[in-house]
């Protein structure tokens, strides 16, 4: 199976490729009650996934949690998290290097106010089970 990096175009997104090839529709494993981990690994925000399998695993870490499917609203500017340079200079800014993050919620709130500051509507990291980060709920739509 080819990589993100064999199939990238020289203007595309990580994100744009993952919207495209999943016409939009991506996962989220969620505890009872709807709760996401709080990991906040890309910020605060809806965390979703483009493996069902992935979702599924978050999901069972709660014991009974379900799968969901979402729709991503269609031309969100998502910060590339290995690849934009706004996200590397604010991780440094906080004094953490690219990959490292804090569990603390503090940590994630910052992110996301200084990613939302650039303009930014999330965050997606080429790592699955990191995912994407969607800032605002406004912008995905449970599927039914």
């Amino acid at each position: 199976m080819k990589t993100f990096k064999q199939h990238q175009l020289v203007e595309a997104s990580m994100y744009d490729y993952l919207w495209k090839k999943h016409k939009g529709i991506f996962f989220r494993g969620t505890g009872q009650g709807g709760r996401g981990t709080g990991m906040g690994a890309l910020g605060k925000g809806v965390y979703l996934s483009w493996s069902e399998g992935m979702a599924k695993a978050f999901a069972n870490r709660t014991g009974k949690g379900t799968v969901k499917q979402y729709k991503i609203k269609r031309g969100l500017k998502i910060c590339d998290a290995e690849t934009d340079k706004d996200f590397a200079d604010i991780k440094k800014e906080m004094g953490l290097g690219v990959r490292d993050y804090s569990d603390d919620p503090m940590f994630a709130g910052m992110l996301t106010m200084m990613l939302m500051d650039k303009g930014y509507d999330g965050c997606v990291s080429d790592d699955v089970a990191t995912g994407i980060c969607i800032f605002k709920e406004k912008h995905v739509k449970e599927i039914k």
